[in-house]
């Protein structure tokens, strides 16, 4: 379960932080609600997405234990980083994303059915439909 931790804690610093690289007064995401214990679900997922994304998220650890390391180590700068009220490298972000491509490469490799779960993590995390915001982009402007 820190491993879910570790992942949706990473995800939750690394996007907003490279949607909004130059702004470092964004706040740390708040922590797991009180009782639960540590074990934190996203909360747009339903019970059943989270399972799944869970068991492939722990099949793409066992095929690549090294892959889990290199999160933890660069969630953790990123980590250090945001407390620190200084905005990550950009080194540091680069590979932060490559990481969270290559776990998502290793879940789909891992259990192919869990694409439309990740593609809805990606929507809510850049604000596409149903994400923050839930819109969309903004309208066009109008040609008057």
């Amino acid at each position: 379960m820190k491993i879910l931790l570790s992942l949706t804690l990473g995800a939750l610093l690394a996007c907003p932080i490279l949607a909004r690289a130059d702004d470092s007064t964004n706040a740390a995401p708040p922590g797991p609600p009180p009782g639960e214990g540590g074990h934190h679900h996203m909360k747009f997922l339903t019970e059943a997405e989270n399972a799944e994304l869970q068991k492939a998220h722990d099949a793409a650890i066992a095929a690549n234990p090294t892959l889990d390391t290199q999160m933890k180590s660069v969630m953790d700068q990123m980590k250090e980083a945001h407390e620190s009220g200084q905005p990550p490298s950009d080194d540091l972000k680069a590979q932060a994303k490559s990481l969270h491509e290559q776990m998502d490469a290793a879940m789909l490799k891992a259990d192919p059915n869990v694409a439309p779960i990740l593609a809805k993590i990606k929507a809510h995390h850049h604000g596409g439909p149903g994400g923050p915001g839930g819109d969309g982009p903004p309208p066009a402007p109008s040609g008057t």
